[in-house]
């Protein structure tokens, strides 16, 4: 007898019909015996500083350049509103 051929049947998925395999080991442990949770506060502190760290300066950059020109504008507005800041722009325009 050959091997399977177009006519041979030999089983469904998972039941082809071939010898048990030998020399798998496989194994397992309990979920009663796994800590899913351990270390998790600890982990959870320096992955957050360490990524807090790495994005910082994408936020505090352009906030500091957004936050001088805010002030600059706002005091060139207060000059503008102000004897000599209304002579100024009579001047210039």
């Amino acid at each position: 007898m050959g091997g399977p051929s177009a006519k041979t049947y030999m089983g469904w998925w998972g039941h082809l019909g071939s010898p048990k395999q030998k020399g798998i080991t496989s194994y397992a442990v309990s979920p009663y015996a796994q800590k899913p949770l351990a270390h998790s506060m600890h982990n959870a502190f320096f992955n957050s500083f360490r990524r807090f760290k790495s994005q910082v300066l994408f936020v505090v950059i352009p906030g500091a350049l957004y936050w001088y020109w805010w002030k600059n504008a706002e005091e060139y507005n207060n000059y503008l509103y102000t004897k000599a800041g209304r002579e100024e722009l009579e001047r210039v325009s």
